[in-house]
C-alpha cells in the first residue's frame, strides 16, 4: 500500500522589482558608508586624543630628563665644592694642629666670622653642616675627639664688624 504524496503546492511567483532591489542595497550601502564614516571620526578623536597623551608624555620625559641633568651638575658641584673644602681642612690641620672649628672656619670663611663678639656664623653648628660633619670625621681620625663639635643651636649674631677700608 504506497502512499501518495502530493507535490502540487499553491506557490505563487511574483516578478522580481529590480528597481527596489537596488534601492535597498543602494540604502544598505549608504548606511554602512555613513557607520564607516562614523567609526572612522571616531577613530581619528581617539588617535588625536592619543597623540595628545603621547605629546604630554613625551614633553614630561623631555622636562624630567633636564630635571635629572640639573641635578647631576648640581651634585657635581657640591662634590667638587666640598673636596675643596676638605682640601683645605687637611692643609689647615697640617699648618695649624691645635686649632678649633671656630679657627678654621674663620680661616675657610672670614666673611662668616666678622662679627663683634668673635662667634662663627650660627648655621656652622646645625645638625647637616657640611662643615662640622666633615670637622668631626677628621677629628675621629686624628684621634682629637675632644675637639669635636657638637650641633646645637646657636642664637644669630647680627652684630657685624666695621666693613674695613
Amino acid at each position: 500500500h504506497h502512499s501518495q504524496i502530493n507535490y502540487h503546492t499553491n506557490v505563487s511567483i511574483h516578478p522580481i522589482d529590480h528597481s527596489t532591489i537596488f534601492k535597498n542595497m543602494n540604502t544598505l550601502k549608504a548606511i554602512g558608508s555613513k557607520l564607516q564614516r562614523i567609526n572612522l571620526a571616531h577613530l581619528i578623536d581617539e588617535l588625536e586624543k592619543f597623540q595628545e597623551i603621547a605629546d604630554q608624555l613625551e614633553e614630561w620625559n623631555t622636562e624630567n630628563e633636564e630635571e635629572v641633568k640639573r641635578k647631576r651638575m648640581v651634585h657635581e658641584a657640591v662634590e667638587a665644592c666640598l673636596r675643596e673644602i676638605e682640601q683645605h681642612l687637611k692643609n689647615f690641620l697640617q699648618s695649624h694642629p691645635t686649632a678649633v672649628y671656630e679657627d678654621w672656619i674663620e680661616h675657610l670663611h672670614p666673611d662668616n666670622s666678622q662679627y663683634s663678639d668673635q662667634r662663627i656664623d650660627h648655621r656652622f653648628y646645625v645638625e647637616d653642616s657640611d662643615h662640622r660633619i666633615m670637622w668631626n670625621e677628621y677629628m675621629r681620625k686624628n684621634n682629637s675627639l675632644e675637639k669635636s663639635v657638637q650641633a646645637r643651636t646657636v642664637n644669630p649674631s647680627y652684630a657685624r664688624l666695621p666693613a674695613q677700608s
